[in-house]
């Protein structure tokens, strides 16, 4: 089976092109992000967090936000489109996160 065929078309059916995903970008098996996210839950179990729950929020928010933006060129009608979330929502989390937003 044969995951990772180069140059395979790569628009959404939104219309969105999104470039070719190298192999080391494609997904990990559920299993594997899940172990390590438990693994992540674990390690700050034993630090000092006031809250763990913010935290992960947090880290899979810039992740996630970041990733959107880039795949969409910057813009932000199209990122907080694909997110389903609005654009005043998505600026406000890109501020709180300190992820610079894309001029426009």
């Amino acid at each position: 089976m044969h995951h990772n065929e180069p140059n395979l078309p790569t628009t959404t059916h939104e219309g969105l092109d999104l470039p070719d995903v190298p192999a080391e970008h494609s997904p990990l098996p559920r299993a594997a992000w899940q172990q390590g996210l438990e693994q992540e839950v674990l390690w700050l179990l034993t630090q000092k967090v006031s809250s763990i729950r913010e935290e992960i929020y947090d880290r899979v928010d810039e992740i996630l936000l970041r990733t959107t933006l880039e795949a969409t060129g910057g813009n932000i009608s199209q990122a907080s489109h694909r997110l389903g979330i609005s654009r005043p929502t998505l600026r406000s989390r890109l501020r709180q996160l300190k992820i610079e937003m894309p001029t426009s």
